[in-house]
């Protein structure tokens, strides 16, 4: 009798115990809902449909005038190192100062598929193609003539981009004033 006690308490608790887990909801094999990171990206800061041709060329016109250079950053919506950097270059005051009086930012979006490239030409003629993403590039005032590309690989330090590194690049490729 006693045998039989032990086993019938052992299947009523293991049938307790599976209908817990298998509850939706709740124990093992329920979802899991995690906070989402801290700089998941809010909003796109890329845009698709930019003729990037046609932005280079009306930010030349403007580039001659003001003596900037352009700075293309090519990444993606999908990218969370192209929304950090974005964030940066928007948030620190010293970097976003000298930014608006040295340069004119164009966002190049390379797409979101691999098999659906945007802007490869892009890609290749500026030399990125064998970066990470974000990259840079940054062009003269005069032509549009490339002065240099950049991973930013170079520019991170913990889990974003060094204030101090970004702006030392920038300083470092600025036109002379």
């Amino acid at each position: 009798m006693r045998r039989q006690t032990t086993i019938g308490n052992f299947i009523v608790c293991s049938i307790i115990v599976c209908s817990i887990t298998l509850l939706p909801g709740v124990g093992l094999f329920s979802p899991v809902y995690a906070a989402a990171p801290k700089d998941s990206p809010k909003k796109d800061i890329y845009d698709p449909g930019l003729d990037v041709k046609a932005a280079i060329t009306s930010a030349l016109v403007t580039a001659k005038k003001e003596n900037k250079h352009i700075l293309l950053m090519f990444g993606g919506n999908w990218c969370p190192w192209c929304h950090r950097l974005h964030k940066l270059l928007n948030s620190d005051a010293a970097i976003k100062t000298f930014l608006a009086e040295n340069y004119i930012l164009i966002m190049v979006d390379v797409g979101e598929k691999t098999d659906e490239p945007l802007n490869r030409d892009l890609v290749d003629y500026y030399r990125v193609n064998n970066f990470g993403y974000p990259c840079l590039s940054m062009l003269d005032n005069n032509k549009g003539q490339l002065l240099g590309s950049f991973t930013t690989g170079i520019l991170e330090k913990g889990k974003g981009h060094d204030p101090e590194r970004v702006l030392a690049l920038l300083k470092a490729m600025a036109p002379h004033k």
